[in-house]
């Protein structure tokens, strides 16, 4: 059976729906208020945890996952990008190649995964700055979104530096900075890491585990194998996808 239609009825409930849409921007808020009151030491595990999250739900509407009209997930998409600092219709546009032709020399955003790790380590961070100016070159169609939503970000970093200059504040720069190191290490999180942990491995049989008590983050990895397959399944649901459905062919990721 096509994965698509054999997924189909794993679909988020309208609550589930607006626990995955708001989840982001709740941290978002915690993180604001840890800030504002001078307790880094939460607000950064905060702000890690908003990348995390907000990396989640980008990355379930660049499937179109969540069970949005195209015009509204084509506007999540937009905002989740921004949370994180870069063009969501940017990684879009990799992140789909990567599906379409895995770890071949034409999937960029995969490309980490076929390196040494000491490799990833020193490259990794211009890895990113290469998926850029790819996404422009395999989706010219796409590069006014690309362009407005990068400039909206250059925007929102301006913000952050005048906030710093008025005020004094440190909320909107450590929040670059934690963003910023989330996402020159994304080739090992992101890329390198799931793509070498084979699902019988022990830590993925304990993230799987651990993933049962509806945390998405841990199955965007401990189900990573499953997510290949069957791409339209909420990260949320893909502990379900694993249960319910067939498994992967071998070497499907």
């Amino acid at each position: 059976m096509n994965p698509t239609a054999a997924s189909a009825h794993l679909r988020l409930t309208p609550r589930q729906r607006i626990v995955e849409l708001a989840r982001p921007w709740a941290l978002l808020a915690f993180y604001i208020g840890a800030a504002a009151a001078g307790w880094w030491w939460l607000a950064v595990p905060l702000a890690v945890a908003v990348c995390l999250a907000t990396f989640v739900q980008m990355h379930d509407a660049m499937h179109n996952a969540l069970g949005f009209s195209k015009p509204a997930n084509a506007r999540l998409l937009t905002l989740s990008g921004l949370l994180l600092l870069k063009s969501g219709h940017a990684l879009q546009v990799t992140h789909l190649r990567h599906h379409a032709r895995c770890l071949t020399p034409d999937d960029p955003e995969g490309a980490p995964a076929t390196w040494s790790f000491g490799r990833v380590l020193w490259q990794g961070p211009y890895h990113i700055l290469m998926l850029r100016r790819e996404s422009l070159r395999m989706a010219p169609h796409t590069r006014r979104i690309q362009l407005l939503e990068t400039s909206l970000t250059l925007v929102l970093l301006a913000a952050f530096v005048a906030l710093y200059l008025a005020t004094g504040s440190l909320i909107g720069l450590v929040y670059w900075a934690v963003a910023f190191v989330m996402s020159a290490t994304l080739p090992i999180w992101a890329a390198y890491v799931p793509h070498h942990l084979a699902e019988e491995h022990p830590a993925a049989r304990a993230a799987s585990a651990v993933a049962q008590i509806w945390t998405p983050v841990v199955s965007s990895f401990a189900f990573h194998h499953v997510h290949h397959h069957y791409p339209r399944v909420p990260t949320a649901l893909l502990p379900r996808a694993a249960a319910e459905l067939p498994p992967p062919p071998p070497h499907n990721h």
